[in-house]
């Protein structure tokens, strides 16, 4: 399970608002080598889990004005910089936090 160290409110949004939201420029987890190898590998997981049992996976992440929000979605591809979310939308990984898979 993952673990979101804030007690800010997360919001949820419609994986289509995503492209409108901006995002951050520099890696969220930049402080933190061990937390992006298991971004890394959760978000390869996801992605599998998408494929293989067409299953959401709940994304959290950190739009450019610092906010925390999560996403419900369908993963279907993990590149090195960034995911592909079922119709065709792309989420930065340098700003994904964390997944709840």
């Amino acid at each position: 399970m993952f673990y979101l160290p804030t007690d800010e409110a997360v919001e949820t949004i419609d994986r289509e608002q995503l492209t409108q939201l901006e995002f951050v420029h520099d890696d969220v987890l930049a402080q933190h080598p061990e937390a992006q190898q298991r971004r890394r590998a959760d978000a390869e997981r996801a992605a599998r889990l998408t494929n293989a049992n067409h299953t959401k996976s709940t994304i959290f992440f950190r739009t450019a004005d610092g906010h925390t929000k999560r996403v419900r979605a369908m993963v279907l591809t993990a590149h090195s910089q960034y995911l592909t979310l079922k119709g065709d939308i792309n989420l930065p990984l340098r700003s994904v936090l964390g997944f709840e898979l």
